[in-house]
């Protein structure tokens, strides 16, 4: 990420402001109910978690949790995000409403230079943290979810046209299982299992192949072309 780039984060319910703080750059941090989220919100009818902020490369990814949000900006207008969907949140300022809860709850966001000067950072403490940034290789920590060396394998010869920025296969699987020498199926299903496995520990909805390949490989930088055998670069 920018080394100037910057996020504030405001929050109001009702007609309340209860405060702005500052989003760490190299780790998530999470909003909600539970005594552990960095922006703690102890109102009974606040999910316990209602949605958390990742840093990547070129700003701020918004990922929810089970209420849908009404997210404005310069960039998207204003469109409604169901549950557990990640939105890429650039620079400026993004609201972010949610209309399923009981009461009127708003975050506001604003990423540029200097934005959050002198304001408290935001931290989860240490039993909700689940992963960091690192802005020098730009990758995030899996802590959470930890791959075997097949499941690299699979991933980087599956995804290679995102990792060298190729044309992308009519059959994704097929071309990585005539590349590996496996069956279609085993290729499937590690990507299955893997999809799955990232759903549940990072509380995400990635609905097929497509896009775990733009999760992986683009947004958290999980598969790199250093899991990519170099017969195949």
């Amino acid at each position: 990420m920018d080394e100037q780039f910057e996020a504030r984060v405001a929050l109001r319910i009702s007609k309340e402001v209860r405060g702005q703080w500052a989003l760490p750059v190299d780790e998530n941090v999470s909003v909600g109910r539970l005594p552990t989220a960095g922006l703690h919100v102890g109102d009974s009818w606040v999910p316990s978690r209602l949605c958390r902020f990742i840093p990547f490369e070129r700003g701020w990814v918004l990922q929810l949790g089970r209420p849908r949000a009404l997210v404005a900006n310069k960039y998207l207008g204003q469109h409604t995000f169901r549950g557990r969907a990640a939105v890429a949140l650039q620079p400026g300022t993004s609201i972010i409403h949610f209309p399923e809860l009981d009461d009127e709850l708003y975050l506001r966001v604003t990423i540029g230079a200097g934005q959050a000067e002198g304001l408290t950072v935001l931290h989860d403490l240490p039993a909700q943290r689940e992963g960091t940034y690192d802005r020098t290789s730009g990758r995030y920590a899996i802590d959470q979810v930890v791959l075997t060396d097949n499941q690299r394998l699979v991933l980087a010869v599956t995804y290679r046209h995102l990792l060298v920025r190729a044309a992308t296969p009519d059959n994704v699987a097929k071309a990585a299982a005539q590349a590996l020498g496996k069956s279609e199926q085993a290729v499937k299903n590690t990507l299955t299992d893997v999809r799955r496995k990232v759903n549940r520990e990072r509380w995400l909805h990635l609905q097929d192949t497509e896009h775990l390949g733009q999760y992986l490989c683009r947004l958290t930088h999980t598969i790199t072309m250093a899991d990519l055998p170099e017969q195949f670069r």
